[in-house]
Parts: structure tokens; C-alpha cells; sequence
């Protein structure tokens, strides 16, 4: 590919993505940083590589209000980390999982709170859910917007 070619495929790119009300802009970075945002970033490219990073860094500041979902997600994270450190990433291996999953269900069994588990809907759920709705279904529609919401974040920008 010449060089005109790529400034071409460049500049069309670019003007996709103005319409998307993207902008240029210039960052002084060390060199092995650059290396390593383009070596991540791979076939997406560095710059799609580092609006990935900065979307997720700033999601990531979004803590939880509650103080005891902020203390669920911080001990999830440290299982996630420990098992890792143990027997590699939950995420690729069956049995690193299902220590995670086992470390997971420990803890929320611990905390569970005492009583019957009866539907006490906020207005949003009333709205949303009707009362012979199982623990599983409602489940399976937050896991599925989750998917969902996770697939649309990771989706490349402009597809």
C-alpha cells in the first residue's frame, strides 16, 4: 500500500468518524508506552486501542452508591485476583472459574440476609416485572441486558 493510499484510508476513516463528532488531538506518550498501545490495540488500531482504555478508566470511576455492593464488588475483585495469583485467569480456565464461582457463592451465602425471599418491587420493578415472575427469569433479563450493554461498549467504533 502506498503512502497515498493509507492517507487516503486515513482520511476517510477520519471523516466517518467527524460525523460521529470525533476530534484530533496531539498526547506526548514515552515510547514503550506507544509501543504497547499499539501492540494491544492490534488490528483495531492504537487510537481505537487507547479510547477503549480512557472509556474504561473513566467507567471504572463510577463506584457503587451503596457501600455494601462497594464492599461485594472489592471482594470479587480479590477473589478474581487471588485465583489468578493461584491457578491462572478465571476466565480462561475451567477450574480457576470455578473457584472464583465457589469463592462468589461463599460470600453472597454468607451475607444473605434472613427471612423469606418474597418480591418487594420498587416502582420500577412493578412496572417491569409482574408478581409470579421467578428469581430466575428477572435474573436472566439482567444478565442479558448486561450481555447486551458489555457487547454494545466493546463494539469497535462506526460499526
Amino acid at each position: 500500500m502506498s503512502k497515498q493510499q493509507r492517507y487516503e484510508g486515513v482520511s476517510g476513516a477520519m471523516k466517518r468518524k467527524s460525523s460521529d463528532e470525533m476530534t484530533h488531538s496531539a498526547v506526548r506518550l514515552p515510547r514503550d508506552l506507544l509501543e504497547r498501545l499499539k501492540r494491544a490495540g492490534g488490528e483495531r488500531g492504537m487510537g481505537e486501542e487507547i479510547r477503549r482504555r480512557l472509556e474504561a478508566s473513566f467507567e471504572a470511576e463510577k463506584t457503587p452508591s451503596n457501600p455494601k455492593t462497594r464492599e461485594l464488588l472489592e471482594a470479587i475483585s480479590s477473589f478474581a485476583e487471588e485465583t489468578n495469583a493461584y491457578y491462572g485467569s478465571w476466565s480462561e480456565d475451567a477450574f480457576a472459574f470455578r473457584v472464583l464461582k465457589a469463592c462468589v457463592d461463599m460470600l453472597l451465602t454468607s451475607l444473605e440476609p434472613k427471612g423469606d425471599a418474597v418480591p418487594k418491587p420498587t416502582r420500577l420493578g412493578e412496572m417491569l416485572f409482574d408478581p409470579d415472575h421467578s428469581v430466575d427469569e428477572i435474573s436472566r433479563v439482567f444478565v442479558s441486558g448486561w450481555k447486551r450493554d458489555q457487547a454494545k461498549r466493546n463494539r469497535p467504533r462506526g460499526l
